[in-house]
C-alpha cells in the first residue's frame, strides 16, 4: 500500500521545475460525534444476583469493619439486608482532621473471596467531607462502584471506617491488585479558601466480554484563589471516549512500557471528543471548541480521523516565572497579541502489510502558516516486539532499525512567520533583517563544503537552496518531498554519512515555489 509513491506524494510538476512538489493537504470534514448516553453506561454497573449465605455474608461484613458500628471508627444509625445485599443510613466518621458522613451506603453481593471480603457493587449517597487543616469540604451526590477487585473494596471500606488513621493506609502498595468495572461520580463539589468548584458528572467502564472501555466526564467548572496571586478558572463542556482498548488503557496506567503495549497496529478507540475548553488566568486565556477522533476498522485497514477545533491562547500579563515571561517576550515580540491553531489528519493503518500513512495531515497558525504533510512507514510490529521487556534507550535505538519510510512529503506555505520571525531574530542581533537574510545565505553556503562529500553534502546543498529562497521572500512556499526507489530504514537517513543512499534513491527533492508558480502549476 504505497498510497504516498502515487501521485499524491509526487505532486504536480510547474513547466519552470520539474521536480516534484508536495501536496497541499485539505482539513478534515467534522465528525458531528454524539455524546456517550447514561443508558450506555448502564449495562458496566449490572452485576449478578449473587446469593450469599447469612454465615458467609457475616463473616465477609466482620472482615470489613461493618457488622457493627463503632463510635470510635464508623457508625451508622440504622442497617438492614440479608444474603449478601445491605443498606446502611446515616454513616460518620470522625478524627482530629475533620469527619465524613454519608447519607446512605447500598452493597450488592457481599461475599467473601478466598480469605479475602469483597462486593459486587456499592452505592453511595450524600457524600460529605470535611477537613478542618485545610478547611476544605468535598460533596458528592452519588457514587457507586462495579466489580471491584477484593484489594479495592477492602480499601475503600478500610478508608470510611479509619479515617483517623488513612494516612497510615496504603493504598499504592504493588502487591495489592487495585481495579474496578465501573465508576460513577454525580454532583461533585469543592469549597476550599483558594479553590471552588464542581464536575457534574464522571463515568468509566469497562466491558468484561470485550475488554472495552467507556468514559465521561462534563461540565466541570473550577475557579481558583491562590494566596500567590495566580488566579484563575477552567471550564470543561465534556470530554469522553467510547471503545477504549485494553492495550491503550494498560499503556496510560503505565506510561513508561506504552510503546510495548499500546497496539499499534489497530483499532484502539471508536470516538473520542472534547468540547468547550477553556482556561483563564491573569496571564493567559485558552479556549477551544474541542477535539473529535473516530476510529474505523475495515478487515485489516483501520482509518483514523483526527480534528482539532480552532485553539486560541489570548496573552495578557507577562507571568513571574522568568522561563515563562521569556516565552510570553517572545511571542509579543513575534507580533502576535492571540495564537490560533488548528489541525486534522487521516491515519491509515494495514495489519497485513504492516504500515502506517498519514494523509492530509494539516496544522495552521492563523497569521502565521499552513504546515501540509503526508507520510507512510512500516516496520511497527518488528519495533513492538523488539522492545518487549526491554525500553531502554540503548535497545529503543536498535529496534529503530526496523522502521522504513516509505514516503514523505511536507509543505509550508509562509502566511507571514517569515517576515515575523526575521523581525525577532533582528531585534535580538541589533541588526536589520535584511542582513539576517545576508548572514543566514552564508551560512548556508559554507554548510555543504563542512559536510564534506556523498549523499549529506548534496542533501544540505538542495535543503539551503530552497530554505534561502523560501526565507528570501522570492518562495512563499517551502516543499520536501522524499520518494525512495526502495522503503528507506529510518537509522540510514539519521546516519546520512554512513548509509550509501543516493540523491536518486532517496528521491529527494526540496524547493521554495512563489506565488506565480502555484498558479501556472494548478493549470
Amino acid at each position: 500500500m504505497l498510497i504516498l509513491s502515487t501521485p499524491l506524494m509526487v505532486g504536480a510538476c510547474s513547466p519552470k521545475d520539474k521536480g516534484a512538489s508536495a501536496e497541499k493537504s485539505v482539513p478534515a470534514d467534522g465528525l458531528n460525534l454524539k455524546s456517550p448516553s447514561n443508558k450506555a453506561f448502564a449495562k458496566h454497573f449490572d452485576v449478578p444476583n449473587r446469593k450469599v449465605s447469612e454465615d458467609e455474608a457475616k463473616e465477609a461484613l466482620a472482615d470489613l469493619n461493618l457488622l457493627k458500628s463503632s463510635e470510635n471508627n464508623l457508625s451508622w444509625k440504622k442497617t438492614s439486608g440479608k444474603e449478601g445485599s445491605y443498606t446502611y443510613s446515616d454513616l460518620t466518621a470522625k478524627s482530629d482532621d475533620g469527619n465524613i458522613s454519608v447519607d446512605r451506603v447500598k452493597l450488592l453481593g457481599v461475599h467473601m473471596e478466598g480469605e479475602t471480603a469483597t462486593f459486587d457493587r456499592a452505592d453511595f449517597s450524600g457524600i460529605k467531607i470535611f477537613n478542618e487543616d485545610d478547611n476544605v469540604t468535598i460533596t458528592f451526590e452519588t457514587m457507586s462502584m462495579a466489580r471491584p477487585t477484593p484489594d479495592m473494596a477492602k480499601s475503600i471500606i478500610k478508608s470510611l471506617a479509619n479515617i483517623k488513621d488513612i494516612d497510615g493506609i496504603d493504598l499504592k502498595n504493588e502487591d495489592m491488585d487495585m481495579g474496578f468495572g465501573a465508576l460513577s461520580l454525580k454532583g461533585m463539589k469543592i469549597e476550599s479558601e483558594e479553590l471552588n468548584g464542581g464536575v457534574k458528572q464522571l463515568i468509566w467502564g469497562e466491558d468484561d466480554d470485550t475488554g472495552l472501555t467507556d468514559f465521561l466526564i462534563d461540565d466541570v467548572g473550577i475557579n481558583f484563589d491562590s494566596k500567590q496571586g495566580n488566579d484563575g478558572a477552567f471550564t470543561l463542556g465534556e470530554f469522553s471516549a467510547t471503545g477504549l482498548s485494553e492495550s491503550l488503557i494498560g499503556g496510560m496506567r503505565n506510561p513508561g512500557n506504552i510503546v510495548e503495549k499500546i497496539n499499534s497496529l489497530g483499532k484502539n478507540f471508536d470516538e473520542v471528543k472534547l468540547e468547550n475548553l477553556s482556561f483563564d488566568s491573569s496571564t493567559v486565556s485558552v479556549n477551544t471548541k474541542g477535539f473529535a477522533g473516530k476510529a474505523v476498522e475495515k478487515g485489516d485497514i483501520t482509518t483514523i480521523t483526527q480534528i482539532m477545533q480552532p485553539f486560541t491562547i489570548t496573552l495578557k500579563d507577562s507571568p513571574n516565572s522568568p522561563q515563562a515571561a521569556q516565552a510570553f517576550a517572545m511571542i509579543k515580540e513575534l507580533g502576535y497579541d492571540e495564537l490560533v491553531f488548528a489541525s486534522s489528519q487521516t491515519q491509515i493503518i494495514d495489519s497485513k502489510k504492516d504500515t502506517v500513512s498519514v494523509k492530509d495531515g494539516l496544522i495552521t497558525l492563523k497569521d502565521g502558516f499552513d504546515l501540509s504533510y503526508n507520510y507512510e512507514g512500516a516496520g511497527l510490529t518488528e519495533l513492538q516486539s523488539n522492545l518487549k521487556g526491554d525500553t531502554t534507550n540503548a535497545n529503543f535505538a536498535a529496534a529503530l532499525q526496523a522502521l522504513t519510510v516509505n514516503g514523505f512529503q511536507l509543505r509550508l506555505e509562509d502566511k507571514s512567520i517569515v517576515e515575523r520571525g526575521l523581525g525577532l531574530a533582528a531585534k535580538f542581533r541589533g541588526a536589520s533583517p535584511a542582513q539576517i537574510k545576508k548572514e543566514m545565505k552564508l551560512a548556508v553556503t559554507l554548510a555543504p563544503l563542512a559536510a564534506g562529500s556523498g549523499l549529506e553534502r548534496d542533501l544540505m546543498k538542495e535543503m539551503g537552496s530552497a530554505l534561502t529562497e523560501f526565507v528570501d521572500g522570492n518562495g512563499k512556499t517551502l516543499s520536501i518531498v522524499i520518494t525512495p526507489d526502495e522503503p528507506l530504514a529510518l537509522t540510514d537517513i539519521a546516519n546520512l554519512k554512513t548509509s550509501g543512499t543516493s540523491m536518486k534513491a532517496l528521491g529527494f527533492t526540496a524547493k521554495a515555489e512563489s506565488a506565480q508558480d502555484e498558479n501556472t502549476k494548478d493549470e
